[in-house]
């Protein structure tokens, strides 16, 4: 499928590097438009309707994704700018959107500190001088949500009912999944509400609003907080294995068989399927993953330590300080978390330093 990404940006030194760098990256698979910011103001219609109008017409109509700048105040055409109304254009025509910071380095954890959680966010990692980063994340998000996208019928067809988890399941080509990733949904509906059809609404607009919100969904949600898929630091901590002693080449090898490769998979986001995990090490007869590393590479395999106490073992990870912790120096079930998320926790130090916040 050929993307299609626009960049909104209204500082010409950075966009013509990020514009160049999005070209590459999609090297004859698509295009990247930068959005026409420098014009004269316009007087009629707020923001949002003119963008959208604007977002309808060559050469931006049928974007895959929209990538743009959090701070956009110095747009000719539009003086103030923000990227929440670039957000709400691109959600009325259901349109995936990221955005980034040029000016400082918010993290996707800034926005979700002490619980102000947006419903759905993408938020790409920026330093100045590391453009080629920023595009090689843009297109890994443009090329997932079109997988999604491209995916979705079949799965609709497929499917006697069509519940958030079943369909994530079946794109992800996963079916044995959809229990555990249902759980994703519990107490997350607002990332969810676009996922019901409106009244009158056209099976096309449908489609790619159910698309947008199920990317959404597994961006934010289901690949953020370590549950049935495990990012490393966690699957380390889960399989009680040093994180440096997992990241070498021979451990890894044993559980690559694990390793996620659906949508998002090329963000720089490395993730593993927690249930082949415990497949690999229980096919072998072992406890635990150091003991099966440690058998199968005929070495000692370190076991993994708690951050917060390092003479015992982790198993779980923190969602504030991104490392290993145990049950006993942790506490989970947080109400912003996903209830499938049960790796996810807080580390005591964290607990002590933001509790009153969460």
């Amino acid at each position: 499928m050929s993307l299609r990404i626009v960049l909104f940006e209204d500082n010409s030194e950075p966009r013509d590097k990020v514009l160049g760098e999005l070209k590459s990256k999609l090297a004859g698979n698509g295009e990247a438009f930068p959005f026409d910011l420098d014009g004269e103001p316009g007087r009629e219609g707020v923001y949002q309707d003119r963008i959208e109008n604007a977002l309808l017409a060559d050469p931006y109509k049928d974007a895959t994704l929209i990538v743009t700048d959090f701070d956009l105040s110095a747009s000719r055409k539009y003086p103030g700018l923000s990227e929440q109304q670039v957000r709400a254009a691109a959600n009325r025509l259901a349109v995936p959107e990221c955005g980034y910071a040029r000016s400082g380095k918010p993290s996707s954890d800034d926005f979700r500190r002490l619980s102000k959680q947006r419903e759905a966010s993408i938020v790409l990692d920026f330093e100045p001088g590391r453009e080629k980063h920023l595009a090689e994340q843009a297109v890994s998000v443009a090329e997932g949500f079109a997988f999604i996208d491209e995916r979705l019928p079949m799965a609709l067809n497929e499917l006697k009912r069509t519940t958030p988890g079943a369909l994530m399941a079946s794109i992800l080509g996963k079916p044995e999944y959809a229990d555990k990733i249902a759980l994703y949904a519990s107490g997350d509906q607002d990332r969810l509400v676009d996922m019901k059809k409106d009244d009158g609404e056209n099976d096309k607009l449908y489609h790619k609003r159910l698309a947008c919100a199920l990317g959404y969904w597994l961006w934010d949600s289901i690949l953020r907080y370590p549950g049935v898929l495990v990012n490393q630091v966690a699957a380390s901590s889960y399989l009680n294995i040093l994180e440096d002693d997992y990241n070498q080449s021979g451990v890894q090898a044993l559980f690559a068989g694990a390793l996620y490769g659906g949508p998002f998979a090329e963000s720089g986001r490395q993730q593993w399927w927690r249930g082949m995990l415990d497949d690999i090490v229980a096919d072998g007869g072992f406890a635990d993953g150091r003991e099966f590393a440690s058998n199968q590479l005929d070495t000692k395999v370190r076991r993994s330590q708690c951050s917060e106490e390092p003479a015992i073992p982790a198993g779980y990870y923190c969602m504030f300080s991104k490392k290993p912790v145990s049950l006993k120096n942790s506490r989970g079930g947080l109400p912003w978390f996903p209830r499938g998320a049960d790796l996810a926790r807080v580390g005591v130090s964290k607990m002590l330093e933001l509790g009153p916040w969460l």
